[in-house]
């Protein structure tokens, strides 16, 4: 799917909230922030991760979800998206994992050392925060 002008504002938001859920291979739900996610382009966007149970649970099961939202809003006024997304693929090394991880390193300095993985993201629906049917 390609993603709308709307949606693209709400992910290269400086101020976004990023909440990731995922599921084990037996359907456990794990669900964490992260601050790593880039719009690759009008369908996909990718995220570094650790040794984590998000890392984990993407290996075996590709589906994913995540709601982003914008600071400063709350309640019924809350602003951002709801992204179902399919994970494409992964990288442990390479010239792009070390660009992604090397703009990373600028913004949070040697925390960017945890980052060991590169996680590639197909958005397969884009929805609302609340969906009253108007779309975004």
């Amino acid at each position: 799917m390609q993603i709308s002008d709307e949606v693209k504002k709400i992910l290269e938001n400086e101020s976004r909230s990023v909440v990731l859920a995922t599921a084990d291979k037996s359907g456990a739900v794990n669900i964490a922030m992260f601050g790593s996610m880039q719009v690759v382009d009008d369908s996909n966007m990718l995220m570094m991760l650790g040794d984590n149970r998000t890392y984990a649970n993407v290996s075996v099961n590709h589906s994913a979800a995540c709601i982003v939202t914008i600071g400063g809003t709350s309640g019924m006024g809350v602003q951002g998206c709801r992204l179902y997304l399919k994970v494409n693929e992964t990288a442990d090394d390479g010239e792009e994992f070390e660009s992604v991880k090397a703009k990373l390193k600028e913004k949070i300095g040697d925390a960017a050392e945890m980052l060991k993985h590169l996680v590639k993201f197909e958005i397969v629906e884009a929805r609302p925060i609340l969906d009253m049917g108007q779309g975004i």
